[in-house]
């Protein structure tokens, strides 16, 4: 993302204005002192994160830190989006997880989570969840960050689709299975067997989100690694069964 050097002009403006160091100016929006010198100096571009945090701590116009004009009827959020554009995804850590969904619907909470650029996800109405446990293995590892959009009809997705489901009692990624007996509610199920297939009823769904691909931080080597325990493990299992079979006698 660029924005003209005005942008960050302005920020050396503010911080001037309210007396604070870059260190101190850095360290209430949670950035270092020597990202903040780069962002000042032109050597970097403001991030839609930093101009939403600048705008929150100091109380300050977004319209004002972008374009140098206030007053706009548009919240702040919809009207730096404007200008940056409807590229940024938020992304739902899974420390946050509680907290979304208590405010998924509050747009001022929405706009102070971390937001990144995905290329081939411009446009439509994307979340990045980083994904909780170990249901869903060997597809989804835990921690592993999908990138998902939004479900407005649930009846529009497929069975087997992968989601991301926020229900009243927490985050979840399963594949959505239609119930046929019970129109009210859907089956969910795990990847991993260890885990049972459950139902949700529709009141308790908040949001549900189609997963569309996902960002694994697993390298070839681990890759290989795991499929070599995978393989001793099945021939240790094999072999156990070769022994059971010389050992018992036939069943007749």
């Amino acid at each position: 993302m660029i924005l003209n050097n005005t942008s960050t002009n302005r920020v050396t403006a503010l911080r001037e204005k309210l007396n604070l160091s870059q260190q101190e100016f850095a360290d209430k929006i949670g950035i270092t002192q020597g990202a903040l010198s780069q962002l000042e100096s032109g050597k970097s571009t403001l991030s839609l994160s930093t101009i939403t945090k600048i705008s929150q701590v100091f109380n300050v116009d977004c319209n004002w830190l972008i374009l140098g004009i206030e007053g706009y009827d548009d919240s702040h959020f919809q009207s730096y989006q404007k200008v940056l554009g409807t590229s940024f995804i938020p992304l739902v850590k899974e420390e946050a997880h509680a907290g979304y969904i208590d405010q998924c619907n509050d747009e001022g909470y929405i706009k102070t989570l971390d937001v990144y650029k995905i290329p081939g996800f411009e446009n439509g109405n994307y979340r990045l969840f980083e994904v909780e446990g170990d249901s869903m293995l060997p597809t989804i590892r835990p921690r592993e960050t999908v990138i998902t959009e939004q479900v407005k009809d649930i009846t529009q997705l497929e069975n087997g689709s992968v989601c991301v489901v926020v229900t009243k009692d927490g985050i979840i990624a399963k594949r959505l299975f239609r119930h046929d007996t019970n129109p009210i509610s859907d089956l969910f199920k795990s990847d991993n067997p260890e885990y049972k297939t459950y139902s949700i009823q529709g009141d308790d769904i908040l949001e549900i989100w189609h997963v569309k691909a996902k960002i694994s931080s697993i390298t070839d080597q681990e890759s290989y690694i795991q499929n070599q325990r995978f393989q001793s493990i099945e021939n240790e299992i094999r072999q156990l069964k070769e022994h059971i079979s010389r050992v018992l006698p036939p069943q007749t």
